[in-house]
């Protein structure tokens, strides 16, 4: 294999910065090894058949295709802009200028699932920290039903908990909520398996505990009790969760219970939280979002100034979605009468679900360059070692919003 160089890697939203590419073909490899990295930019380098743009699955030129976008994107009466997901912060930063000039609902979660209410961090704020600072001070890491060692391969080397032989202080206790057998779980110092369903319970009750007060007896009392033990006899503590405690009916209400248990507990020592993004395209969304608008992760711009998005389901049909932009996302399932226009790569099984206009872009850390944040926030730059002559979305969000505004 060619050694290509050192780049970003996008395969995950960790953002590793310190990997070293090789390639041959389109099969690439990682120095460290990361299988899901790998995956990645062998995706990326791939050679793209067909057609850069078509409407109605009609081969185009760009042009016409965003001719018809614009068409269509002006005489929408509920545009909605959604994905995101390998977006790049310039990205983002042309969809909310192309929202705000529409009127339309941005959001940069999945559209199609069960709406989870509200999101907590817009309402109430939360207490953060980088992979750094967890690394260095926190005693204590919970992870709540998510599995990084999948999800993020590289998550628990970045927080200490790498090689037994070279893990950072002995001390250091890694524990896992979770009732799955997972590679995570299995790596547990201390672990607690009851179901998702009682998550919000638990985190309830973790909150009269911090209080001082007693729990009404129940099978969760003593493994809580000894839970809050552990987070009041260190100085630092850490909460790492994801879509494992905020998806569904209710997850922003647990959401919420775990920053409140977080803020109290921050009154007697520090205590912060690491959420893991959907996909690494996600945090730079969410924070150019909170810039433009003030909020993070779905805002309706429909009234000439930003709200928060409460809707129970964005493409329920009394919102009255009609045509969907999705940027750099895989394609979901929309109701009847949305019409769709795609900016993104060409995912698998694409062809059998054609969007009335779509336009392939250029893979952000293969074949573009640009920025993404990390999941802790922390802004890194893209590069591009195999460029392949296709448009970013940002430049195409941008060739759009000119054309709507003649």
């Amino acid at each position: 294999m060619a050694e290509l160089g050192s780049f970003t890697c996008v395969g995950c939203a960790l953002l590793c910065d310190d990997v070293v590419v090789e390639a041959a073909g389109d099969a690439a490899r990682l120095r460290p090894g990361c299988a899901l990295g790998a995956e990645w930019f062998s995706e990326g380098m791939r050679s793209r058949d067909g057609a850069l743009a078509t409407i109605n699955g009609e081969a185009v030129d760009v042009e016409s295709a965003l001719v018809r976008a614009a068409e269509l994107l002006r005489g929408a009466r509920r545009p909605l802009l959604h994905g995101f997901d390998t977006a790049t912060v310039e990205d983002a930063r042309a969809a909310v200028a192309l929202a705000d000039r529409l009127g339309a609902l941005v959001s940069t979660r999945p559209v199609a699932a069960v709406w989870p209410g509200a999101p907590a961090v817009p309402l109430r704020g939360a207490s953060t920290a980088t992979l750094g600072e967890i690394r260095d001070r926190s005693r204590v890491v919970v992870i709540w039903r998510e599995d990084p060692e999948t999800t993020h391969p590289r998550l628990l080397e970045r927080l200490g908990f790498g090689d037994p032989s070279t893990r950072l202080g002995a001390e250091r206790v890694l524990a896992v909520i979770d009732d799955r057998d997972t590679a995570t779980a299995r790596r547990a110092d201390v672990r607690f398996a009851w179901s998702k369903e009682r998550d919000l319970e638990a985190l309830m009750s973790l909150n009269v505990l911090q209080r001082g007060l007693a729990l009404y007896s129940g099978d969760l009392a003593a493994e809580l009790s000894g839970l809050m033990e552990r987070l009041g006899s260190v100085p630092h503590a850490a909460f790492v969760y994801g879509s494992g405690l905020t998806q569904g009916t209710g997850g922003e209400r647990r959401a919420l219970a775990l920053h409140e248990l977080v803020r109290a507990l921050c009154h007697e020592r520090h205590v912060v939280t690491l959420g893991l993004p959907r996909a690494p395209g996600t945090r730079g969304a969410d924070d150019v979002l909170a810039w433009q608008t003030g909020y993070g992760g779905a805002v309706d711009l429909a009234s000439g100034h930003p709200e928060l998005l409460t809707a129970t389901g964005p493409l329920a049909a009394e919102e009255g979605v009609d045509v969907s932009l999705r940027i750099e996302a895989v394609p979901t399932e929309l109701p009847a009468g949305v019409t769709e226009i795609a900016l993104g790569g060409v995912p698998a099984g694409w062809a059998r679900r054609n969007p009335e206009v779509s336009i392939r872009t250029a893979a952000a850390g293969v074949s573009s360059g640009g920025t993404a944040h990390r999941l802790d926030g922390v802004p890194l730059a893209l590069q591009a070692p195999r460029p392949d002559g296709a448009p970013t979305a940002a430049a195409l969000l941008g060739r759009l919003l000119a054309r709507i505004e003649r």
